[in-house]
């Protein structure tokens, strides 16, 4: 299987600190993700929500993983906002890239009247296809 790795991601080095800002670059090829999406290899089996509250926001959002999926199918690259490491609720350091999308939920498409939803994932280190999603939510 191909990795969706843009970067290896063995060569980053975990945050010292409170400095989470990895670069601005995407790490993670989204276009290959999205294909991944769309063809079906990548699927609810394969999302694991790495945070509580990350669960805890798609309740709130009443999003099934098939919406998170079909929200993450629909960002672009003008919607990267940076790489940053985040902390899964089991204390693990994740290299992840981050998203913010105008999205129409309830249409599932983007849109310039739709809500602001914040997007940070990763891909499994391994080379296994398995989508690690830290956060989903509105714009704070």
């Amino acid at each position: 299987m191909t990795t969706l790795w843009l970067i290896d991601p063995t060569t980053l080095k975990p945050p010292i600190e409170s400095k989470r800002a990895i670069g601005r670059q995407p790490l993670i090829d989204l276009a290959g993700l999205q294909a991944a999406i769309s063809n079906g290899e990548l699927g609810d089996d394969d999302v694991w929500l790495a945070t509580t509250k990350c669960n805890n926001n798609l309740q709130d959002l009443q999003w099934s993983i098939d919406d998170l999926l079909d929200c993450i199918g629909c960002l672009q690259s003008s919607d990267h906002r940076g790489a940053v490491w985040c902390k899964t609720s089991a204390g693990e350091w994740v290299a992840c890239d981050d998203y913010a999308i105008q999205y129409d939920d309830s249409k599932g498409c983007r849109s310039n009247r739709g809500l602001v939803f914040y997007l940070k994932f990763s891909i499994d280190e391994a080379g296994s296809l398995e989508l690690l999603v830290i956060s989903a939510h509105l714009s704070p």
